[in-house]
């Protein structure tokens, strides 16, 4: 009966982990999101930030995630961009690049 009454107490268990988000979901996110409509616009530069793709999947700390995954020569390879400026911390928010669209 105790167990029962200190039970109504009891905090709600956390709800399940969202499944797990990998450098190539946050490059694809990248390139559909931001490259492939600069290029389909016809710009030749396009920039975002790492708080741009982090609000724009909605994750939840992964600042660190989205700047290895940016910063990488295979994300220059797979959205065919060229790395003109990168600013900002290593890995935060306020991390920034400008891509040369080809």
């Amino acid at each position: 009966m105790l167990e029962k009454f200190f039970g109504l107490f009891r905090k709600p268990k956390a709800a399940a982990r969202k499944e797990k988000v990998s450098t190539d979901q946050v490059r694809k996110f990248a390139k559909a999101t931001y490259i492939t409509p600069a290029r389909q616009q016809g710009l030749r530069r396009v920039t975002f930030s790492a708080s741009d793709i982090h609000a724009g999947m909605k994750l939840h700390s992964g600042y660190s995630l989205v700047c290895g995954a940016i910063d990488t020569k295979k994300f220059q390879e797979f959205a065919k961009v060229k790395l003109e400026t990168r600013s900002g911390p290593k890995q935060g928010a306020a991390a920034r690049w400008t891509f040369r669209v080809e």
